[in-house]
């Protein structure tokens, strides 16, 4: 179960599912999408919803940057297992550099080292 902070956003609804499905793909396993706020189902719903269908063991992604009360709500989703926040890995802190520079009119030179020591 992929546990994301939700939206009222349509467009951030259909990129939450499409990361379920690839990490459905990638895991050989059904993932569904739970969201902390704003949609449905929530992570508890979509972990009962899993188990009645079914598959006993149970783990939750968390989709979500950091600790704190949406990282908090899905720990307690009743997941067997569930992971950490994505934080400050170095691969989301060269991803948000990337999308920096996109954005920007001129691309600000960085090293990744730099960018997780500030993250």
């Amino acid at each position: 179960m992929l546990a994301a902070a939700g939206s009222t956003d349509p467009a951030a609804g259909a990129d939450t599912e499409v990361m379920a499905g690839l990490l459905g793909r990638r895991l050989g396993c059904p993932v569904v999408a739970g969201y902390l706020c704003a949609d449905a189902p929530s992570p508890a719903e979509a972990v009962r919803a899993l188990r009645a269908s079914g598959h006993r063991r149970v783990a939750v992604t968390r989709h979500l940057m950091a600790p704190g009360h949406f990282a908090r709500r899905a720990q307690e989703a009743g997941g067997c297992f569930v992971s950490a926040p994505l934080g400050a890995h170095p691969d989301v802190a060269r991803l948000v550099l990337k999308r920096f520079d996109e954005a920007s009119a001129e691309p600000v030179r960085h090293t990744a080292e730099a960018a997780t020591r500030t993250a």
